[in-house]
């Protein structure tokens, strides 16, 4: 058996396996867990477990930051052109090419998952003001983070955090995100219940997952 993290949680009601872009395995149970039960879940999804690394292991590396660099913004690919100089960071789209100044290659990242991270948050609220009615539902609060593991999730409290990185994927798989955290305000679950309201608003929602999921090893930031 393949060596894994083991974190446990009170507040957790099922076991969940996790896999990081680097293949480290980690598995989230309930406190009271047995380790027979976790060792069995984990032999249950080793057929999951082969084919996802593999798909990792055969995805290519990303491409180094540097000047000339094609990124994403949605369904638009621009350009990254760097310029090294000392002073504050300033980040200026034009057109399909995003003019980036700083001081040095970590400020110049920070600058543009910045400018991603504020792009993410406008997006992610337009397609919520889209999708909110088809759903029915609305979520309290917004938020935009740099997970390691997953696109997006939602809170017991109402609450919608998103990676930013979905703005380095094509709009229709934003939008597949957006649609699936709204519909676990209604079922916070994956139950078949949940696929069935996901498939009401969103009928190709397979095809979007799986793509999603084959793209998220090849992202360049």
């Amino acid at each position: 058996m393949r060596a894994y993290a083991l974190v446990r949680s009170r507040k957790r009601r099922t076991l969940c396996l996790q896999i990081s872009p680097s293949g480290a395995l980690r598995v989230l149970a309930p406190a009271a867990t047995h380790q027979a039960d976790v060792e069995a879940f984990l032999k249950a999804k080793t057929p999951w477990i082969e084919r996802t690394l593999r798909r990792l292991g055969e995805a290519p590396k990303p491409a180094p930051f540097a000047d000339g660099l094609t990124l994403r913004h949605l369904d638009e690919p621009i350009v990254l052109r760097l310029q090294y100089r000392a002073g504050p960071p300033s980040v200026r789209r034009d057109g399909d090419v995003l003019w980036v100044a700083a001081a040095g290659e970590d400020a110049a990242r920070a600058a543009v998952e910045f400018w991603y991270r504020e792009a993410a948050r406008h997006h992610a609220l337009a397609r919520i003001i889209h999708f909110a009615p088809l759903v029915g539902r609305a979520p309290k609060q917004i938020r935009i983070g740099s997970q390691k593991t997953r696109w997006g999730s939602c809170s017991a409290r109402g609450t919608i955090s998103l990676n930013w990185r979905l703005m380095l994927v094509p709009a229709d798989l934003f939008d597949y995100v957006i649609a699936h955290e709204l519909c676990h305000l209604i079922a916070p679950h994956h139950k078949p219940s949940f696929w069935r309201e996901l498939a009401r608003v969103m009928p190709d929602y397979e095809v979007r997952r799986l793509t999603l999921r084959d793209l998220g090893a090849r992202l360049s930031l």
